[in-house]
């Protein structure tokens, strides 16, 4: 079993005991600058259908660069797309994460990641949150305290935790479309935090 076998958020729960909490307000916004040529070009993207043809463009056109905008603000964080994050097979965990963000180590490899990213396939956001908890899980037992977890179709963000065996998933749902700069200061905080976290931990 991978990442994107299991079956519900529900599933994932039960085998790692996780604790599901009532969705409750977490998120915060930290102001990102943006180059106003590139917040057009973005904006320009999540508004021409092309962008929308399949899973793949979605990620190319949507996800990538608004991801890789806020990654060049924290030089200890990287954007790992489809890299295998193969924690333990027996248990499921296995596979590769459409986007985990984590630090890079001395050897070139990937860092125990704080955030895990998922294009929500078919606009189903259950399947995604559903991945989403797995690699956040699998995060936790590398040993991550907190790890981040955020479903986006490229159009709507929703942003959730995994901390100390509790997953929360806040209550508002961000549109791209509608509020581009909301989505950015939301992924900004969360980087910040995140960036926070390793240097603790250095």
């Amino acid at each position: 079993m991978a990442y994107g076998n299991f079956q519900s958020v529900e599933e994932v729960a039960r085998k790692f005991d996780i604790e599901v909490a009532r969705k409750t307000a977490f998120v915060e916004q930290k102001e990102l600058e943006v180059q106003e040529a590139l917040f057009l070009l973005v904006t320009e993207n999540i508004r021409d259908e092309l962008s929308f043809i399949n899973e793949t463009t979605i990620c190319e056109k949507i996800i990538s660069p608004i991801l890789n905008i806020v990654a060049k603000r924290y030089n200890q964080l990287n954007v790992w797309s489809h890299v295998a994050y193969n924690i333990d097979e027996q248990k499921g965990l296995v596979g590769e994460p459409d986007y985990l963000i984590a630090p890079r180590t001395k050897y070139g490899g990937m860092a125990r990641p704080s955030l895990c990213i998922i294009e929500a396939k078919r606009d189903n956001f259950d399947e995604g949150w559903t991945q989403a908890l797995a690699e956040m899980v699998a995060s936790s037992l590398a040993g991550a305290g907190l790890c981040y977890g955020v479903v986006t179709t490229g159009k709507m963000w929703e942003f959730g935790k995994l901390e100390q065996g509790v997953f929360t998933v806040d209550p508002v749902s961000v549109s791209a479309a509608d509020n581009l700069q909301k989505t950015f200061n939301i992924l900004n905080w969360m980087f910040w935090v995140i960036a926070q976290l390793e240097k603790t931990e250095l």
